[in-house]
């Protein structure tokens, strides 16, 4: 399991139940109190030795949660901003020293306890980034540790005590997880990406990213951890919404509730059972059918049709113990071979509800580093405009972790299909993940608690067990892609079978006997799902023939690299220096991998030529490989770009939005050929799959 807190902490699934006469939820979010101690004064502060630490080192000052220690330092004039030219190295203190962050406990939670003395206190802090201690006054409660599950702890004897005030200290923050390094020596379960990537600096995130609450009530009668599965068969148009209780603390005398109602509102089902017959470990859960739902549609092919589930628990007396809302949608997922593929790939052609599917896809990053301060506005605008560009799929990329659950709530809105990997990635040096048990016992359960907060979605149509993990005979080469023998992914697959069976799983991505597509081995069916090319030396016309002979299966990593825009270099302080080495210097800060063709331009170039001629070649090359990879489909099931947006104003980068959102010339060149995809797989919808196309 992944590391636990100590104490009374417990980590569960991070269901928001709606709180009924029997339990309450009351939000801690808002504003906080921020401090930031040298390392453990914090902890001499509660020792007879407290005067010679009772002051923080910084602060105190207000802080937002959810919300980053570098937010709140920004909004208090105490740290300078990461985003322009080199400053985030100015920020880099941070990550020396210890945060907390305190605010007084809610009146009610002490009143609840002395009219239900039975009851519990507990806190629920779902996203934690990314570990430490919580205190009630200077009790220590437990401890944490893991930025990708769910914490709660036991607060009851503290607050009944009179505990005031709770705190949320973070105290480590681990290293050596940037891009380069050694897959088999990380550890901690963090975010990598923001440690440093070949698209953003150095700027490591500590903060509350989700919602915190005190939750009030009895100690079962829990729906944490409930599963809902939305099941559709085609060939009758019928469905079915699964529910397993295997997960929830139960005392085998409550009731469930379950009732669906259509996207207008009104309800077509409903059914009452005993709780613990809905558990899959005592049978296969509790099936409700649904007489002919309309079915959820991948965008253009139709309208989402989203219905809503409400589970409500009652005990043995009737009362309500909680109620848990999802949103489901009805659709068929089929994987099949693609055209003329060879024997031993894995099936890529994606069919939705009978449509075959072409993937025109783009790799998801977190907006931000800093993502717990990101406004929920910017996904809706980061998702739309992936929408509009005519994306049908969005891969999110194991090099960072979860996506707050909007993200996936507008998925499923804006009919995008999601294939979500676990956090792992590789590494440069080495890409293979530890393969010890306690490891793989850790993998796994991050795996279950992810399938236990997206399962529901229709967006999801795939695992992926982490990004590039590979066989390496030495340092600094691509490898050969893991497999599921790999303990650590058998052991995370054997989970996600479990808790959301059904969903494909593949290993980790690329796929099959080769890292990248050789040209040199087109025609000997070695290029299953592959990553590259990100950038290219050669002529137009090499790259052109480049894609023409292409055979790979699946195209999951394709990018160029192109300038932003000359008012973004202007806004970051990227434009002007004093001579063209130290501006190349300043570009290296974030963009250092793909600066070659400004290393080989004319020096006396204007920036501004430059910029331009990097934008149109960039999307003059995206565009061509997009368009061939597009005339092979169903032989090559889709092309996904690296990178969808930035997360740094990056002088160069391979985005196809720059760092405020807007769509490079780059965006618009591969919208050209997404929109004909839309065609395309309308066209082709009625076709039975490995058949030759007319």
């Amino acid at each position: 399991m992944p590391p636990r807190a100590a104490g009374r902490c417990t980590s569960t699934g991070p269901r928001r139940p709606t709180m009924s006469d029997r339990r309450r939820r009351i939000s801690l979010d808002g504003e906080w109190t921020l401090r930031g101690w040298r390392q453990n004064d914090w902890e001499l502060a509660l020792t007879a030795e407290r005067a010679k630490v009772q002051n923080p080192d910084v602060g105190p000052v207000p802080a937002a949660v959810p919300g980053s220690v570098r937010g709140a330092l920004l909004a208090a004039g105490l740290a300078a901003d990461p985003m322009r030219g080199e400053q985030s190295r100015l920020s880099e203190w941070i990550e020396h020293r210890h945060w907390s962050f305190s605010r007084a406990l809610p009146a009610e939670a002490r009143e609840w306890l002395q009219q239900h003395p039975l009851d519990r206190v507990l806190l629920d802090c779902p996203g934690l980034d990314f570990a430490g201690t919580v205190l009630i006054d200077e009790t220590v409660i437990g401890e944490f540790s893991g930025s990708f599950t769910p914490h709660r702890f036991d607060l009851t004897d503290a607050v009944r005590a009179g505990g005031a005030e709770v705190t949320i200290l973070f105290t480590r923050v681990p290293d050596g997880l940037g891009q380069n390094g050694w897959t088999s020596r990380i550890r901690d379960w963090k975010p990598r990406f923001y440690y440093g990537w070949d698209w953003t600096p150095r700027i490591v995130q500590t903060a509350v990213t989700d919602q915190v609450a005190v939750l009030l009530g009895p100690a079962g009668g829990d729906l944490g951890g409930i599963r809902v599965h939305a099941e559709y068969d085609l060939s009758t148009a019928r469905g079915a919404v699964r529910v397993d209780s295997s997960a929830c603390a139960l005392d085998g005398t409550e009731s469930l509730e379950v009732e669906v109602r259509d996207p207008e509102g009104r309800s077509v089902a409903s059914t009452i059972v005993m709780a613990s017959a809905a558990s899959a470990s005592q049978g296969a859960g509790i099936s409700v059918p649904i007489d002919s739902p309309a079915p959820w549609h991948v965008r253009p092919r139709g309208e989402q049709a989203l219905y809503g589930v409400t589970l409500t628990l009652r005990a043995a007396d009737g009362a309500v113990l909680g109620t848990v809302r999802h949103r489901v949608g009805f659709r068929s997922i089929e994987w099949l071979p693609t055209l003329d593929a060879p024997a031993d790939a894995d099936a890529w052609l994606c069919r939705v509800n009978g449509a075959e599917v072409f993937l025109a896809g783009v790799n998801w990053v977190p907006i931000r580093p800093d993502f717990a301060d990101v406004p929920d506005e910017d996904y809706r605008a980061r998702l739309t405009a992936y929408r509009d560009l005519g994306v049908t799929l969005i891969r999110v990329w194991g090099g960072a972790g979860l996506e707050r659950p909007l993200f996936y709530d507008l998925c499923d809105e804006l009919g995008l299909l999601v294939w979500q990997e676990l956090p792992l990635s590789s590494s440069g040096l080495d890409n293979e993940p530890p393969s010890d048990a306690a490891f793989a016992a850790e993998f796994a359960a991050i795996a279950e608690s992810y399938a236990e907060r997206l399962a529901h979605h229709p967006c999801l149509v795939m695992w992926g067990g982490g990004n590039e993990l590979t066989r390496v005979t030495q340092p600094a080469v691509p490898g050969t892609p893991l497999t599921i023998e790999h303990p650590a992914l058998a052991a995370a697959g054997a989970a996600l079978a479990a808790a959301d069976p059904g969903r494909r799983y593949v290993a980790t991505s690329p796929t099959g006997p080769r890292f990248e597509a050789d040209a040199r081995e087109f025609g000997r069916g070695l290029h299953h799902d592959v990553h590259g090319p990100w950038e290219f030396t050669g002529s137009t016309a090499e790259w052109r023939a480049y894609w023409q002979n292409d055979d790979a299966v699946m195209r999951s990593e394709v990018g160029v690299a192109g300038a932003s825009g000359i008012d973004l270099l202007d806004h970051f302080d990227l434009r002007h220096a004093p001579s063209r080495g130290e501006l190349r210097q300043r570009w290296t800060h974030s963009s250092g991998w793909w600066l070659n063709r400004f290393d080989a331009a004319d020096p006396d170039q204007p920036i501004e030529e430059w910029v331009a001629e990097s934008a149109r070649r960039q999307a003059e090359l995206l565009g061509i490989a997009a368009r061939a990879t597009l005339e092979r489909f169903p032989r090559c099931a889709g092309f996904v770009v690296w990178l969808g947006h930035d997360s740094f104003p990056c002088a160069v980068s391979l985005s196809l939005l720059d760092w405020w959102g807007r769509p490079k010339p780059a965006a618009h060149a591969i919208a050209e050929v997404f929109a004909d995809a839309e065609a395309c797989t309308s066209e082709r919808a009625a076709t039975p799959a490995g058949l030759p196309r007319t």
